[in-house]
Order: C-alpha cells, then sequence, then structure tokens
C-alpha cells in the first residue's frame, strides 16, 4: 500500500491588537459591578481563543482546538468580524480534516472561502483553496486537488507569499504522485 506523502497545511493565524483582557465595570441598580465587554474586549477575547486554538492544533489536540475555534467563531459572528470568521472557519476545517472528516472540512473550506473572496482577503482566498485541495486529495479527488492547489499557486504567486508558493508547489507534487504522473511530481517537488 502507498504511503501518503506529507501535506502542508495552511493554518492561519490571527494577531491580536491587544495582549491583554480588559473589561469594564458598570454598576445597575446600586454598587452591584456587571461586566460589560466592548467590541475590542470582546476581539481581543475571540483572539486569544484562536491563538490557544492554534497552540492546540500544534499540540495534536484536535478536539480541544476545534472548541476553542468555536468559541472564536461565536465571537467573532456577535462582533461581525468577518475576517476573524473566515479564519475560523478555515481552521475548523483543519480540525475536520485531521479527524479525518473530510466532507465537514471542505463544507468549513468552502465557507472561509466565500466570505475571504466577499472581503478581498487574498491571502485568505489562496489559503481556503489550497487547504480545500488537501481535503479533496485525502479524499482521492486527485483532479480536483490539483485545480485548487493550481489556484492558490498563482494568487500566492502574485502576492509574493514565497512559503505559500512552496506549499503549494509541495502539494501539487503530491497529488500528481498519488495519480502516478511522476515526473510531474518531481518537477513541482524541485
Amino acid at each position: 500500500m502507498k504511503q501518503k506523502p506529507f501535506i502542508t497545511l495552511m493554518v492561519i493565524v490571527l494577531t491580536a491588537t491587544s495582549p491583554l483582557l480588559y473589561w469594564k465595570h458598570s454598576t445597575i441598580l446600586g454598587n452591584a459591578p456587571v461586566l460589560a465587554q466592548t467590541v475590542e474586549d470582546k476581539k481581543a477575547q475571540a483572539d486569544q481563543l484562536f491563538e490557544q486554538g492554534i497552540q492546540q492544533f500544534y499540540r495534536s489536540q484536535y478536539r480541544e482546538a476545534f472548541q476553542s475555534w468555536e468559541q472564536a467563531l461565536r465571537i467573532y459572528r456577535e462582533i461581525g468580524d468577518r475576517r476573524g470568521v473566515a479564519h475560523s472557519y478555515g481552521n475548523l476545517g483543519l480540525a475536520y480534516s485531521s479527524l479525518g472528516d473530510y466532507q465537514k472540512a471542505i463544507n468549513y473550506h468552502q465557507q472561509s472561502l466565500a466570505i475571504a473572496t466577499e472581503i478581498g482577503d487574498r491571502r485568505g482566498v489562496a489559503n481556503s483553496y489550497n487547504n480545500l485541495g488537501n481535503a479533496y486529495s485525502s479524499l482521492g479527488d486527485y483532479q480536483k486537488a490539483i485545480d485548487y492547489h493550481q489556484q492558490s499557486l498563482a494568487i500566492l504567486t502574485e502576492i509574493g507569499d514565497r512559503n505559500g508558493v512552496a506549499s503549494s508547489y509541495n502539494n501539487l507534487g503530491n497529488a500528481y504522485d498519488f495519480l502516478g504522473e511522476y515526473q510531474k511530481a518531481i518537477d513541482y517537488h524541485q
């Protein structure tokens, strides 16, 4: 049985605008403090959960990463942060891929792609294409995987993301290897 080669995943990393959570206190009906969060506080909380999910993912704690990203997604939706929603969908797709549920992964990557396209996030679009390609490759649909990786490669080349270009070439090489087109696989890997 042929061993699957390493597939490069494109985990999306968000940087928090504020490293700490700040809570504002207000009083209602006397001196009882009530916690009220501003949009900035909620975004910082979502960013922290998102980063926590990345760390969990790197430690192969996929279910925990999924939970962190689901919580972040809820907050991003609540505050209307479309980029945060798109990135959360993308990383949730990666978690589902890691758990072997490729159809759910594809669904999340398609949602990420739609939002990234809508908001003009070219790197997000390219990451979505690459991750869709990896999911289809895992399902054995190598031609569809190649199509997505080529779209990712075109965008990443255009925006000058050399690491992303290298990942796309690697993933294209893997797909051609699975198809038995070894010379094409070698060309892309080189």
